[in-house]
């Protein structure tokens, strides 16, 4: 059952990075067309994983297409400020919805979780870039992992109970929100982009050499 459940969260997360790359490549410099439709995804399928009653089969893809598209969207407003490379781009996508993987243990042996895995925690983020700045060669896509794991939290901090375990080790308590600060967090982003897009700034971004060797 939890095979078939990862088959389709992974036939679902392949459909829509495929749809969210080619967004970036067609309109995330030019246009405000790419930004509204991941803010209107984000929000649709956010509101239907709340409504739906929850089950692993019925609410797992829905869950990550929003995830994928609040990835995509802060990805957006991130591109405004620097110029990260493609395959970071594709690492933060790829990381926004397989940290999920994380659940699978307590599917198969522990039963309904109490609280989210720790590797839901800025543990995990603080790792991945210590090992981007251990690894040059990887800096690239190891960034990018990091992004895509920060922005898979914020979200899920959003979805209230059990919330997130953002500083474990050093503390055990979760952090919770509501569907309130994910519209906000959402047409935050939405804002800042469309808001960069219209001055035409876009040109202006800093490169971030992701790939330049350990100090």
């Amino acid at each position: 059952m939890c095979g078939f459940c990862s088959s389709h969260r992974s036939y679902a997360g392949a459909a829509s990075l495929s749809l969210v790359l080619a967004f970036r490549d067609a309109f995330a410099r030019h246009s405000w067309v790419a930004p509204v439709v991941l803010a209107v995804v984000a929000l649709v399928f956010d509101a239907l994983n709340r409504l739906i009653p929850y089950g692993v089969i019925r609410t797992g893809p829905v869950d990550e297409v929003s995830h994928l598209a609040t990835a995509a969207l802060g990805l957006l407003v991130l591109d405004c400020f620097v110029d990260l490379p493609r395959r970071t781009w594709v690492a933060a996508l790829v990381a926004s919805v397989a940290i999920d993987l994380d659940h699978i243990p307590s599917y198969l042996w522990a039963g309904p979780e109490a609280s989210r895995p720790v590797t839901h925690s800025m543990a995990s983020v603080v790792v991945v870039l210590l090992a981007a700045w251990l690894i040059p060669r990887y800096r690239a896509v190891l960034v990018g992992v990091a992004i895509g794991l920060v922005l898979h939290f914020a979200r899920d901090i959003t979805e209230g109970v059990p919330g997130v375990r953002v500083l474990w080790p050093l503390r055990q308590d979760s952090w919770t929100g509501n569907r309130i600060e994910f519209i906000a967090i959402v047409l935050a982003l939405l804002a800042v982009r469309l808001t960069w897009t219209a001055l035409g700034r876009t040109s202006r971004r800093a490169p971030v050499g992701v790939g330049a060797s350990r100090p």
